[in-house]
């Protein structure tokens, strides 16, 4: 089965490395050979081709949801997950309004356009958090605002037909992710739950935790795949309000940045289960093995890291995407395994401190 992926990340590089162990081949059509994924690929295709790539191509999936409006309407017909699916998440507007009909626990919002914002905001109350429409990921189109001050500095980095969301500024205890995936015969599983980290909007460290939500975390997950009508992936990040609450901040119907340890630390990765799902094939099992987490590599090349330490922590693996340095770009991770919590949250202190060589903070509990 030859399977194409639209982008060309470290998603689709970790998804084609997992899909040869199937016997799948792999089309990625992206605009730069040299990416993560046209590196490896066994056809790589530019865009303009899309036509060529869709028909060496047995099924299609993604990567990224950040894809032109005219690839998507001509792979429409062999996507999975769907193209509709895809369009609710390219939009922060869609996604949120479709959460809100169908009743999932939000934190509140409300829409804008450019022109309406100050107001708005000013009527919404601070603090909030304000987004843009479009192209919200690793933190972009992201901002706290304090006072309707803020809004002028936010313009500038937006053209006047943007839109936005305003929404309650959620003060948590925690953040959490859970990953379910859907094959096309029904069959679901539901990762187990991560408590995540975040640097300037940007995943920094995670690691598998059992919480008092994880039974509601995955009955959400599992509703919002039959919603959806979804096959595939899907990776829901939530808030837990020191309250007690569980609202969702985010959905995305892919492989997930929270989902790496699962290489290492289940006996079936994420990546792998997305292509038996929307291949057809019974899905592997998600339980996990031994306590796992995740280290990213943000904005560093390999010189810039102790290599030799991080590699003598003891259950560290790295993963090295091979792209070009850049700010806070993602540069590949370390999964980290343990017999225990504790052992994790010290060796995940110890890989932390080879990358960017200052100690991290592992104090909050679940």
């Amino acid at each position: 089965m030859r399977v194409g992926i639209l982008g060309g990340g470290q998603l689709g590089w970790m998804t084609i490395l997992e899909g040869r162990k199937l016997g799948f081949s792999f089309n990625v059509l992206e605009s730069k050979k040299d990416s993560p994924a046209g590196r490896i690929a066994d056809r790589w295709f530019h865009p303009s081709e899309v036509e060529e790539f869709i028909k060496e191509s047995d099924l299609i999936t993604y990567e990224f949801e950040h894809i032109e409006d005219d690839v998507l309407e001509k792979v429409y017909p062999k996507t999975l997950p769907s193209v509709e699916i895809l369009k609710i998440k390219r939009s922060r507007v869609r996604e949120k309004e479709f959460l809100r009909k169908r009743g999932y626990p939000l934190a509140k919002f409300e829409v804008s356009t450019a022109g309406e914002l100050e107001g708005k905001v000013r009527t919404f109350g601070f603090p909030c958090v304000v987004k843009s429409e479009r192209l919200g990921y690793d933190g972009r189109g992201q901002y706290r605002l304090s006072s309707a001050d803020d809004v002028k500095a936010i313009l500038k980095n937006h053209p006047p037909e943007e839109v936005f969301v305003i929404e309650e500024f959620v003060d948590f205890a925690f953040e959490a992710s859970r990953i379910g995936v859907r094959s096309t015969e029904g069959e679901v599983r539901i990762y187990p739950t991560t408590v995540n980290y975040h640097h300037e909007g940007i995943l920094l460290y995670n690691f598998t935790d059992e919480t008092p939500y994880d039974e509601e975390m995955g009955r959400i997950v599992e509703s919002l795949m039959e919603d959806l009508g979804l096959f595939g992936l899907l990776a829901v990040e939530f808030f837990i309000t020191k309250e007690g609450k569980v609202l969702i901040n985010e959905f995305a119907p892919r492989p997930h940045n929270t989902g790496h340890y699962t290489l290492d630390g289940t006996y079936t990765s994420q990546f792998e289960n997305l292509l038996r799902a929307i291949a057809g094939f019974p899905l592997g099992s998600t339980e996990l093995k031994v306590p796992s987490g995740m280290v990213n590599i943000l904005g560093l090349s390999l010189e810039d890291i102790d290599l030799k330490g991080i590699l003598s922590v003891e259950g560290a693996k790295l993963y090295w995407y091979g792209k070009e340095k850049r700010h806070r770009r993602k540069m590949g991770h370390v999964n980290v395994v343990a017999k225990d919590k504790e052992t994790l949250k010290r060796k995940i202190e110890e890989v932390l401190k080879g990358i960017y060589r200052r100690p991290a903070e592992l104090t909050r509990e679940t």
